[in-house]
């Protein structure tokens, strides 16, 4: 009987293989990185403090995709959107594992996501 793998053993690979993506497109001067953007992953968004269960802190998301598994950038700023730390997670049905990322390329991307995106406190005001 073969033991399914968990997420903290699959995180790894999955990352690396997103960050292949990632390098590849970034370091290409033949393509537009702003409509590759568009088209890769589903969605960037906010994720307000408290959304889910012991999740203090908000964070934008970049979500690559979804459903199981699924997997997803969390970046952390402060109010000034300057990165605190950004988590790559792999999620699968009740399990998740992320690995702290630190790529150049990866953080460059996200830095110009950010630059276009408003400030925590928008989303923050936005539901009060």
């Amino acid at each position: 009987m073969t033991k399914e793998k968990k997420c903290e053993d699959l995180v790894n690979d999955n990352y690396q293989s997103r960050l292949n993506d990632l390098r590849e497109t970034y370091n290409n001067d033949n393509i537009d990185l702003a409509s590759w953007l568009c088209e890769y992953g589903l969605s960037w968004d906010y994720v307000l403090p408290n959304t889910f269960d012991n999740q203090q802190q908000g964070y934008y998301r970049w979500q690559l995709s979804w459903g199981g598994p699924s997997d997803e950038f969390r970046i952390y700023t402060d109010h000034a959107k300057n990165i605190q730390s950004v988590e790559y997670w792999y999620l699968d049905w009740f399990d998740g594992a992320f690995i702290t990322v630190d790529d150049e390329e990866v953080i460059n991307i996200i830095h110009w996501q950010l630059e276009v995106d408003k400030f925590p406190h928008e989303y923050e005001e936005e539901v009060a």
